[in-house]
């Protein structure tokens, strides 16, 4: 024999037992007929789903088993490895047994490491295929599972959407049956109404004419008495004003009834408010005078009495009989120091040179800085509110027990106005320098800036509207004089109108539409056409100009001129 036959059993090619691979638990499993399908029948048990595991005891079981047939090939092996090792020492003096060896262990019998290799290689590409056609079919029902849920989703959702189709169809069924309903129920209404207003109608045209016909003679006889005491006022009022025109012919200063200077009146506003100062700081100088007389209790009962003014006649006759009764209580009360009234008066008169009680001065002064400061703070976003105040205020002061010699203490209330706002006396831009700002009623605050000019423009506005409220007032149907006439109003109005156009500033023009806003109708009730002529300047190219130069005070007067033309009493006038 050839020392071939003598290799150990860890060579490729020398002899080996047959046997399955350890892993296996027969070997059937490792035979070349095993088909795909035997694999895929078996291959739940190759490789168990995670979410079925055997049972603890089948498992181990099942080791056992398999650990008790390895062991027995194992000594199956070790059995045949001493048989080859017997035989090969036979091999060299028995030629039978040489032959039986080759045939046992070198032919039949031999372990081939590479075929089993192959046979390994072969199994396992089986497993693979076997565990990637189950992972297929895994996916694929998971996704008829998923197909199968998204279209029951769909069903479901089709469902909901048709129910709630459904619903708001008769939501709006029913809805549509309560509106026909409800028409049906408001067409009866109506038709109840109007049959029940036909009715009343009837009845109160049948009233109407019982009372026509019952009050015929009384009418006749109401205006006829109407008549004679309008003829009567006429005589009484025109002898009156005569008398009134014959005493100012006889006045130093203006020679016409009426403002007829604006440089005449400031000195004269100057001298009055220098006046008043000095008579309230005599007043201050005398403590014991002030409480005797109790003018700080006069003046807090005066402080409240403009802001109760709310536009109705009976509070404004209220405020008013007020303000008279306290005035001419302080006027007939000769106890204490007197003044001389002329100073006081914008228009002096020997005549007038008559002593007046300093606590009736000292509080026509109060009153009069309690309304600048009432208009400033009330009037300026609403210059109508002023008209109360005015007609309250010259009503007051227009009775016959304030005056002297004809001569009324409104003009202490006037020259408050003129001074705080010097555009009413003819004052004119610009506004250049310091001294313009303080000779047109600016207002320089404490740190030395100035006053803005909306705060400014509003001021100017509301002491307006507070002078135009009370010189627009019309006593033509009054038995009293009226004691600072509309004319003054015409005259301011026509100083700003005769300004010139480069001496204008933006306030001028908001003075302008406040004198409108408040007096336009006032001065129409008077004077006629003529002060349509002198309002329809005022809007048309005066404003224009005022715009051209982009002044937006202009803007606001021309704006308002637009909304005067459609009032009523505008087209009637």
């Amino acid at each position: 024999m050839t020392p071939k036959a003598e290799r150990t059993l860890s060579e490729p090619w020398s002899p080996a037992v047959k046997m399955p691979l350890p892993d296996s638990d027969s070997e059937d499993e490792w035979e070349e007929g095993s088909s795909d399908a035997d694999l895929f029948a078996n291959s739940s048990n190759i490789y168990p789903s995670p979410g079925r595991t055997a049972s603890p005891r089948g498992a181990q079981s099942t080791c056992a088993v398999r650990a008790h047939n390895l062991a027995e090939k194992i000594n199956a092996l070790d059995l045949k490895a001493k048989e080859y090792s017997l035989a090969s020492k036979l091999t060299a003096t028995d030629n039978k047994a040489s032959q039986d060896f080759t045939l046992v262990y070198l032919q039949d019998s031999r372990f081939n490491a590479r075929e089993a290799a192959k046979l390994e290689e072969r199994f396992q590409a089986k497993v693979r295929r076997v565990y990637e056609a189950k992972r297929q079919d895994d996916l694929n029902r998971a996704r008829i599972e998923k197909e199968h849920r998204e279209e029951l989703a769909r069903e479901a959702e089709e469902a909901a959407r048709k129910a709630e189709e459904i619903a708001r169809r008769q939501e709006m069924e029913r809805q549509r049956r309560e509106q026909e309903k409800r028409e049906r129920e408001q067409k009866a209404a109506e038709a109840a109404r109007v049959q029940a207003e036909r009715v009343r109608a009837e009845e109160e045209r049948k009233r109407q004419a019982d009372l026509e016909r019952e009050t015929a003679l009384k009418r006749q006889k109401d205006a006829e008495d109407a008549r004679v005491k309008t003829e009567r006022d006429a005589r009484e009022r025109a002898v009156r004003e005569a008398a009134a025109a014959l005493h100012a012919a006889s006045r130093p200063g203006p020679r016409i009834y009426g403002r007829k200077s604006t440089t005449y009146e400031g000195v004269a506003m100057q001298r009055v408010i220098a006046a008043l100062h000095q008579l309230r700081h005599s007043v201050r100088q005398e403590e014991a005078f002030a409480k005797e007389k109790k003018l700080t209790t006069i003046r807090r009962g005066l402080r409240p009495k403009f802001g109760q003014l709310n536009g109705e006649r009976t509070q404004t006759i209220e405020v008013r009989d007020f303000l008279k009764n306290a005035f001419v209580d302080l006027r007939s009360d000769q106890n204490g120091p007197m003044i001389s009234a002329n100073e006081f008066f914008l228009n002096q008169d020997p005549s007038c040179d008559i002593p007046v009680p300093v606590a009736f001065v000292w509080t026509v002064n109060e009153l009069a800085k309690l309304l600048v400061m009432q208009v400033i703070n009330e009037c300026a976003m609403k210059p109508g509110t002023a008209d109360p105040i005015g007609v309250a205020v010259i009503s007051a002061f227009a009775d016959e027990r304030l005056l002297v010699n004809g001569h009324s203490f409104i003009d202490i209330i006037i020259a408050r106005l003129l001074k705080k706002n010097p555009l009413l006396i003819g004052e004119l831009g610009p506004e250049a320098t310091e001294g313009d700002r303080k000779r047109l009623g600016w207002i320089q605050e404490g740190d030395g800036t100035w006053e803005s000019e909306e705060n400014h423009v509003n001021r100017m506005v509301g002491l307006t509207a507070g002078y135009t409220a009370i010189a627009g007032r019309n006593f033509g149907n009054s038995k009293l004089i009226n004691p600072y006439p509309i004319f003054n109003l015409w005259h301011a109005v026509a100083t700003v109108l005769n300004a010139p156009a480069d001496k204008l500033t933006n306030t001028h023009y908001f003075v302008m539409k406040t004198f409108l806003e408040v007096g336009a109708k006032k001065l129409v009730d008077v004077y006629g056409h003529q002060a349509k002529k002198l309002v329809e300047l005022a809007v048309g190219d005066w404003a224009l100009r005022g715009e051209t130069q982009g002044f937006s005070g202009a803007v606001s007067v021309k704006a308002f001129g637009k909304f005067l033309r459609n009032e009523e009493w505008w087209k009637k006038s």
